[in-house]
């Protein structure tokens, strides 16, 4: 299950400290940058600085103003994608297209020219080396998107606003929750714990600097058994004693594997070739691949 993390958007209507959010319990910042080929958030650079400093991590978002024109679309994108790099915002974190009402951009044309001009927007993001996301509400991605080619080209990336009911809500009611496909992040609220800003959800695992830890340690751990595995060379003889003072009582081989294999007498002699670490037990080689013996039953002559 992908990590549930809170995340809050913040524009020049939010402060440029990210304490509040912090101690809320935010863990992840979707800063605006830009909007059309024009605007720059004159905050951006003090809410990424406070972002780091509380030790969240930091996506972009630009507020798009072109429509449903692929020309316009590539030219604010580039803007987008210029800024994002002055802000040195790191390719593992995402750059999200805010397309909706307002501020000149319609949403009323096709679906078909809406979602062209989103996915050229996209394209250029994507080809300049950052994950991409598409941010609306339900009702626009449900009336005037073709989310499903979205999707298609870029996964699960949809970041849908919808809410309960307006003014606070500390924590989502999924109850609420506007299902669709593709859904990577909710945007539950617009007064997240009545600190005046977007609260957010994340679905899909949109961090994965600590899956890609997790996995190097799993790497490195299962290399680190493997060298414990590792067959080493041995010559000698070994003694398998009487155990437990019962004559009778018979020692059982395993195979490279661990499998368990046929058993040996006690008071017998054995040569052996090699040794191995073996169900986390050293044992010896008899002389074939299913002949390891346990090396704590055995006394090396």
């Amino acid at each position: 299950m992908a990590t549930r993390d809170f995340a809050v958007d913040v524009a020049v209507y939010q402060s440029t400290s990210m304490n509040a959010y912090k101690h809320a319990g935010a863990r992840q910042v979707i800063v605006k940058l830009t909007e059309g080929t024009g605007y720059f958030n004159p905050k951006a650079s003090a809410q990424i600085k406070s972002s780091h400093a509380h030790h969240l991590y930091v996506h972009g978002y630009h507020f798009a103003t072109f429509s449903d024109s692929v020309s316009r679309a590539k030219k604010e994108a580039k803007f987008f994608v210029a800024e994002a790099k002055r802000h040195n915002i790191s390719k593992r974190r995402y750059l999200w297209l805010d397309w909706e009402t307002g501020d000149g951009n319609s949403v009323v044309g096709s679906k078909t020219a809406n979602t062209r001009a989103i996915l050229a927007f996209m394209k250029v993001c994507h080809d300049a080396g950052y994950k991409v996301g598409l941010y609306s509400s339900a009702s626009i991605f449900r009336q005037y998107v073709d989310t499903a080619e979205v999707i298609k080209k870029y996964g699960t990336c949809l970041w849908v606003a919808s809410y309960a009911t307006m003014g606070r809500i500390d924590s989502p009611d999924f109850g609420y929750f506007p299902s669709m496909d593709g859904v990577a992040m909710w945007q539950f609220t617009d007064n997240w714990c009545g600190l005046g800003v977007d609260g957010n959800i994340t679905l899909q695992e949109l961090i994965t600097d600590n899956a890609e830890k997790v996995q190097k340690k799993a790497l490195s751990s299962i290399a680190k058994k493997e060298r414990k595995g590792a067959e080493k060379k041995v010559t000698g003889t070994v003694y398998v004693p009487i155990l437990y003072g019962n004559p009778n009582y018979k020692v059982r081989l395993l195979d490279s594997k661990g499998h368990y294999q046929k058993y040996i007498n006690t008071n017998t002699s054995w040569k052996i070739y090699s040794e191995k670490i073996i169900r986390g037990m050293k044992c010896y080689n008899l002389g074939t691949d299913t002949q390891w013996v346990p090396a704590k039953f055995t006394i090396f002559k």
